[in-house]
């Protein structure tokens, strides 16, 4: 018993003295020497429990850093526009511009982008692997890369100026679109449509919606000089001058001007962002409308028949927006405009052949 005794306290404490008995005075006395054995084994746990939680940091803060580093090479560097790169950018804000002081999402960038390649992919058969592939891939990059960085400017410009789309505007256009499409689809249907030509979500499809709103509202708000140019051409009008001399003269739609506005023969069921035709049939013959405020000018028609059938046919003036485009042009010449990722200005390779 001694031997084993001897064995169990060698490592610290001293054995209690043969005979001895536990008392109430000597209880405090004995407790230490089990304890004072028993913390050479307590200690190291804690080293060893602190040393365990160092190396997790250690690997969360170098995981943390290569996920960061590999995210990073995969926007700025290799320009991923896969789904799940699109689905972070969704998340964490990062830029791929700025315009002036505005920040411009590359989630914005990478909506346009992905929009254009699904679509020319599954509806053209547009072989990006290939040569003409690798240049229609770089002018979609340039137009979607363009196209966010305006956005973004016009969504500075809305706040600035107090310039909203409220929710209802935007549900009301989708509705309106719905309920205008040649195949009579409902909403559901028309949800799919949507999802298999521009993968977008419907959500998404309602946020680009907002953002043509959006932009037709400050355009039509902030470019002074093309709605005096076109409240003179109202006047004009209202003194007898001759509708298809002027948009002969002044209109900016190369295609119809040298017909005096002529747009000929147009189906009610005809595409109508500009909301031409919805005007054009309220109108009698020979009237002309007031100032029609399209999503990329400013407009004025003169019916000139209408059928039975519903269809019409309208005269138009056009005078477009030139504010922002005028603004933008100006910060890319003062160096106002910065891209983090590189694409280059190719001309459209399909108008190029």
């Amino acid at each position: 018993m001694k031997k084993m005794l001897n064995k169990v306290f060698k490592q610290g404490s001293k054995p209690p003295e043969t005979g001895g008995r536990i008392t109430n005075e000597t209880v405090a006395e004995h407790r230490e020497r089990v304890l004072a054995g028993g913390r050479k084994f307590k200690y190291p746990l804690q080293y060893t429990k602190h040393r365990v939680l160092i190396i997790s940091i250690v690997i969360s803060v170098l995981a943390l850093i290569v996920f960061v580093g590999f995210f990073v090479w995969q926007l700025y560097f290799a320009q991923a526009y896969d789904k799940f790169t699109y689905g972070l950018t969704r998340v964490l804000p990062v830029p791929v511009a700025k315009v002036d002081t505005e920040m411009v999402r590359y989630s914005d960038y990478l909506s346009e982008l992905r929009s254009a390649v699904h679509y020319l992919t599954t509806k053209e058969a547009v072989n990006f692997n290939s040569a003409d592939g690798k240049r229609q891939l770089d002018y979609q990059k340039r137009l979607a890369l363009d196209k966010a960085i305006s956005d973004a400017y016009i969504a500075k410009l809305a706040r600035d100026n107090n310039v909203n789309v409220s929710g209802k505007e935007v549900d009301d256009f989708v509705q309106k679109q719905i309920a205008s499409n040649k195949l009579g689809v409902k909403e559901d249907v028309y949800k799919q449509v949507i999802n298999d030509y521009y993968d977008w979500s419907f959500d998404e499809y309602k946020n680009s919606v907002r953002q043509e709103l959006l932009s037709k509202k400050v355009n039509a708000a902030l470019d002074k000089d093309a709605k005096t140019i076109a409240e003179q051409i109202v006047q004009q009008l209202a003194t007898g001058a001759d509708f298809a001399a002027i948009a002969a003269a002044q209109s900016e739609d190369p295609l119809t001007k040298v017909n005096g506005g002529d747009v000929g023969f147009v189906s009610k069921n005809s595409e109508d962002p500009n909301g031409l035709i919805a005007v054009a049939s309220t109108l009698g013959v020979n009237q002309t409308s007031g100032i029609i405020e399209g999503t990329d000018g400013f407009y004025l028609i003169k019916l000139l028949e209408k059928r039975d059938t519903g269809d019409v046919r309208f005269a138009k003036i056009f005078i477009g927006y030139k504010f922002v485009a005028q603004k933008l042009a100006s910060f890319k010449k003062e160096n106002k405009i910065n891209e983090y990722i590189r694409v280059d200005q190719i001309e459209n390779p399909i108008q190029s052949q």
